[in-house]
C-alpha cells in the first residue's frame, strides 16, 4: 500500500518481488491485483538464511536502481526482522526501520517510527530501504477489475542468486498436539 500511494503521487512504477517456491505466487498475485505493476518471482525452495536471502534479493534489486525498497517490519516464517536491514547493508544504502509515518518533502523522505517509549521522525534521503510498520496505512481491497487484470499479467520467473547460507535447520518440528479437555463435575 505504503508503494501504490507514493506511485499516485510522484510516478513511478511499482515491482513486487519474493524469493521462494510457487507457493509465493499467490501473494504475488494478490500485490498485482492491489494495484502493483510487476511481479518477480526468484525461484528457489531450498532452505537458505537470512543472509543467503538477503544477497539473493539485493543482486535482484540493484538491476533496478530503485528509489524506496520497502518491506514489513518482519517476516511470517521465521520472524526475525533482519532482511530489510540486510538487503540495504548490501546494496549500501540507508534504512529506517519500523516505519509508522512516511511522507515524501522536497526530495527527502520524513519518516516516523517507533520507538521504545514513543516516535521518532527522521529525515533520509533517496534511495533508501524501509521497513514498515502494522498501521502505516490501511490497504486497499483488491477490486474485481484488479483481480481480473491480475490474472493476465505475468509473474516474472527468475532462478534466484546462489550464496551460501551460514545457518543450518538441522531439524525443524511442530509443537505436540493440545490434549483434549476434561469436563469436571457436571
Amino acid at each position: 500500500e505504503a508503494a501504490l500511494r507514493l506511485k499516485e503521487k510522484h510516478g513511478g512504477e511499482t515491482l513486487a518481488i519474493s524469493l521462494g517456491g510457487d507457493t509465493h505466487k499467490e501473494t504475488l498475485r494478490k500485490a498485482l491485483a492491489m494495484g502493483v505493476d510487476k511481479a518477480i518471482l526468484l525461484k528457489d525452495a531450498s532452505p537458505r538464511d537470512s543472509i543467503s536471502i538477503a544477497k539473493a534479493l539485493s543482486e535482484e534489486l540493484k538491476s533496478f536502481a530503485p528509489d524506496c525498497i520497502l518491506f514489513g517490519k518482519q517476516s511470517i516464517d521465521y520472524c526475525d526482522e533482519q532482511m530489510p536491514g540486510l538487503v540495504a547493508e548490501f546494496m549500501g544504502l540507508p534504512s529506517v526501520s519500523v516505519v509508522v509515518k512516511m511522507e515524501e518533502r522536497d526530495g527527502k523522505l520524513i519518516c516516523e517510527r517507533e520507538i521504545e517509549g514513543g516516535h521518532e521522525v527522521v529525515e533520509t534521503n533517496f534511495p533508501v530501504v524501509i521497513s514498515v510498520q502494522k498501521g502505516l496505512n490501511e490497504p486497499r481491497y483488491p477490486s474485481l477489475r484488479g483481480i481480473m487484470a491480475a490474472k493476465s499479467k505475468p509473474i516474472e520467473e527468475r532462478p534466484a542468486a546462489q550464496f551460501p547460507s551460514f545457518v543450518e535447520t538441522l531439524s525443524l518440528q511442530k509443537p505436540p498436539a493440545k490434549q483434549p479437555g476434561k469436563i469436571v463435575g457436571t
